[in-house]
């Protein structure tokens, strides 16, 4: 089976190609001199742009779809147009958690967006509606200052999941022989907080790091200060937001096997806060 996989230098993407075994691999790439696994071809192409995405898709049976700016329209049609048997797309909670700003958040118009391009286009499609990455607390670790972290809604609780459960997930979906569609929950298998979280940093690295909390007119600084504000509302809604989502067992069913907390997480990932100790 020839499988496309978009996003491959990304943080699940990376996961996915390394894991998927027994299958032609070809990585949608704007760089095609990244580095991948041996054995999977990069082409390079935007993911916004018909013609590259028509020509990356020729023989394609399935693929992983992260989206690009335009909530993956391009990719629908095309995807529709080469006759795909199926794609997993990478979408998130917010897409059926309730937020303030509703249907206008950012995030989640934009992957409700690409859930509906791709079901509109008549596309097999199965819809991976991930909570918050354990990976995201990493910025704000490396925004500290003299040992203070500060967080947006630092006590907030929810099922942080480990990118490479996603990509489990993914890979389940590519390779079974009759995937089944719709829209699945991939979480942790336990709430915590990213207070909780920085906790367990200190930790591993016998740091002393204190959390500081960030009111909303704050908590536009460092990464986030960015962005456009419409887009860090959105963002800011989310981590409130994420305190809605309750833990969920679709990966162990797609998988097989239980979703890893986040000290299983941080004990593999250690070289991520290396720079940063």
């Amino acid at each position: 089976m020839k499988i496309l996989v978009t996003g491959a230098t990304g943080t699940v993407g990376g996961h996915i190609v390394r894991k998927l075994q027994g299958h032609e691999v070809v990585a949608l790439v704007r760089d095609p001199s990244a580095a991948m696994p041996a054995g999977v071809t990069a082409v390079a192409g935007n993911l916004i742009d018909r013609d590259d995405v028509s020509r990356a898709l020729e023989g394609v049976d399935r693929a992983f779809l992260i989206l690009a700016d335009d909530s993956g329209a391009v990719f629908a049609e095309a995807a529709a147009e080469a006759g795909l048997q199926l794609v997993v797309m990478l979408s998130s909670f917010t897409v059926d958690t309730p937020l303030r700003s509703g249907a206008a958040n950012f995030v989640a118009a934009h992957h409700r967006a690409g859930e509906q391009a791709l079901t509109k286009a008549g596309v097999p499609s199965a819809f991976l509606r991930a909570g918050g990455f354990d990976y995201n607390i990493v910025p704000w670790v490396a925004a500290a200052r003299d040992d203070v972290v500060r967080l947006p809604y630092p006590d907030m609780r929810s099922p942080f999941v480990d990118p490479a459960d996603i990509a489990a997930s993914a890979v389940a979906l590519l390779s079974a022989a009759e995937p089944t569609l719709g829209a699945y929950s991939i979480t942790g298998p336990e709430v915590g907080s990213l207070r909780e979280q920085v906790a367990e940093v200190n930790k591993v690295f016998g740091r002393s790091y204190v959390v500081q909390e960030l009111g909303e007119e704050e908590a536009g600084i460092g990464f986030l200060d960015e962005m456009p504000e419409a887009v860090r509302t959105s963002f800011l809604e989310v981590f409130e937001g994420a305190g809605h989502l309750a833990p969920s067992d679709d990966v162990l069913r797609l998988t097989g096997v239980p979703a890893r907390p986040f000290s299983a997480w941080l004990a593999e990932n250690r070289g991520a806060f290396a720079v940063h100790q």
